[in-house]
This record gives structure tokens, sequence and C-alpha cells, in this order.
């Protein structure tokens, strides 16, 4: 379909495709471990899925609720050992034992975010606002922070969903501060840490629009917006993690996008500071 807002790519895709399919044998996981926070999530289940799929030998699944990513952890074929963990990415301590019990891991998919109710600046709860800053910036950075002792030593990849911070001018969504300041602020991080660690491979993704709990409580309406299948985002994640995203360590980039054109521009993203984040109408291509 044609592309709904601005985008690098001309072809803008709403499902899977034959170039992010977890079978093509370039995208494999064979003998990764994969870890994936917000599991019970429906992007966190298709992405669970979606490295069975490739080949992953074991895929650890955390989220707050045990029901969830329990459910989640059935649904995977029996080729991937799976292991389940309810806890707070809030909560160091928590994270601290459960990254001491997963030991060495290769992948770490953090999917989990909230968004906190939407209203004016002026008049929100503080501790409701908060709580977009305390799972989407202080999650991710503890996630990171707990992990990356046990990363696979040559090469681990990370990344993380980053709906909202590169959709539309803050005047389109109103109310909406909290969860977008909250997103910009894990993109910064993981573009720190793409800058810090020469052997990790980190990146943001935009998910596309996946009817979700939180698509329901932003006050996004189905009806009025082009949704995506949650495979798309799931099977995006696998490209990503896979060598022939390597140019885009460090970036924010779209699920919709199409990835063998957004490969035709490997040198030039490679160069530059394409799909990083700043401040519109910077007047310097670099720093």
């Amino acid at each position: 379909m044609a592309a709904p807002l601005p985008s690098p790519t001309p072809t803008w895709h709403n499902d899977t495709y034959a170039a992010i399919s977890p079978k093509r044998p370039e995208l494999s996981a064979a003998g990764k471990t994969v870890v994936i926070t917000g599991a019970g999530g429906g992007v966190g289940r298709e992405t669970a899925l979606a490295f069975a799929d490739a080949g992953a030998s074991r895929i650890v699944l955390l989220g707050r609720t045990e029901e969830t990513i329990k459910t989640a952890a059935s649904a995977l074929p029996s080729s991937a050992s799976a292991q389940t963990f309810a806890v707070d990415i809030t909560q160091e301590d928590a994270l601290q034992r459960v990254a001491a019990e997963v030991g060495t891991w290769d992948i770490l998919i953090h999917t989990a975010g909230y968004v906190s109710t939407p209203g004016p600046i002026a008049s929100s709860d503080t501790n409701e606002w908060w709580k977009s800053f305390e799972t989407n910036a202080k999650g991710t950075f503890l996630s990171i922070k707990t992990f990356l002792p046990t990363a696979n030593k040559t090469h681990a990849t990370i990344l993380a969903l980053n709906t909202g911070t590169i959709a539309l001018p803050s005047a389109a969504l109103p109310g909406l501060s909290a969860y977008m300041a909250s997103k910009l602020a894990e993109t910064k991080i993981i573009e720190f840490l793409a800058a810090e660690q020469p052997n990790v491979f980190a990146a943001t993704v935009h998910p596309g629009l996946i009817v979700s709990d939180i698509f329901k409580k932003s006050g996004a309406k189905a009806e009025a917006v082009p949704l995506d299948k949650p495979q798309l985002p799931a099977h995006f994640l696998v490209w990503l993690s896979s060598p022939e995203a390597s140019f885009l360590k460090g970036r924010a980039v779209w699920a919709n996008w199409d990835v063998d054109e957004l490969k035709g521009q490997a040198k030039a993203i490679e160069s530059g500071i394409q799909f990083t984040s700043g401040i519109n109408g910077w007047p310097f291509s670099a720093a």
C-alpha cells in the first residue's frame, strides 16, 4: 500500500513478507538464546513465535503476569526450550536474579511498555504520568544494565519498541506527553548503548499500528487508522537481529519499511545521522 506517513522506502508493509520471513536461512537464530520482555503482550508473543520459527534454541519470556507469559510459552514449538519469569522490569534486584538464572544470551528484545492515562500535563496525576517513565525509560535502562554482563561477548543484539517517538508532531497527539516523552528517552538510551558497546547491535523499532492494551488506552481508534498484523513487527525484529541489518546500528526504524529498499540505502544511512533522535531543523548533517 501507499505509505500513510512520510517513509524512506516507497514500499510500505502492513503484514509480513518473504524478505523478513523467519524461515529464511539468512535470518536463522539457530543455537541462540532470545530474551523477551513484555512477552505476554501481542507483539511479545508473536516475537517469541517468530524466533522459534527462526530456530532459536532457548526463548526466555519475561512479563508482569505469570499467566500471560506461561500462555505465550505454551504456544511455542517443542524445538525451542522456553523459560518464563514473572518480573517487574522496574525492580533492579528482581531483574538481576533473573539475569543470573538465564546466564549467557544472544538477543534481548524489549517489548514491555506502558501508556499513562491520556490528559493535559497541567491536570495529569503525577504518579500515573510518571509510570510511563518508570516502564519505558527506567525499565529499558534496568533491562540493559542487568542483562548486559551476561551477553554473548562476541556479538549481542538489543532491540526495543519505540512506538510514539517518530510518528507525528506533539500537537497531533494531545494528551500523550508521558508516553511520547518516555519513549523518546528510551530511543536515546538505545542510541547511547550502540555508541558505547562495540560488540552490541542496538536499535529501536516502531512496530506499526497494532491493536493492544496500549493502543486502546491511548485513545486510538482502530477504524480510523490502517492497522498492521502483529506478525509484521515480530518478523521484522528477526530480520533486524540478523547481519543483513548491521547498517542500522543505533537507529530508530519502522517495521512498515521495506527491508530490501532500506538495504539499498545502507551506505547513506551509515555515513550520516539519519534515523537518530535530535531537534528538527538542526542545521548540521553531523556533529
